[in-house]
């Protein structure tokens, strides 16, 4: 299995291929944060690697960088998550 770490260059071109919105908006985050190491969806820290299981960057299993709190908001939408690293 073929893994993109969040925030990653690969991880970008992939998102933005699916929802170029939501990359956009991860890249603005990253930007004001001045770290790489925060949420996809907020910008908040403390966030932990996750694949999403039931969603693809086309043919690779989707990934992202949440917080507790954003995990959370996109479980309960019915996204399911398990936690990874890659490399």
């Amino acid at each position: 299995m073929t893994c993109l770490t969040p925030h990653s260059k690969e991880w970008f071109v992939a998102l933005a291929k699916v929802n170029p919105q939501e990359a956009a908006h991860a890249k603005q985050l990253i930007k004001s944060a001045g770290t790489a190491e925060v949420c996809s969806l907020c910008g908040g820290g403390e966030a932990r690697d996750y694949q999403v299981t039931n969603k693809w960057f086309g043919s690779i299993p989707a990934t992202f960088r949440l917080c507790e709190d954003c995990l959370s908001t996109r479980a309960s939408e019915g996204e399911q998550f398990v936690s990874f690293t890659c490399g």
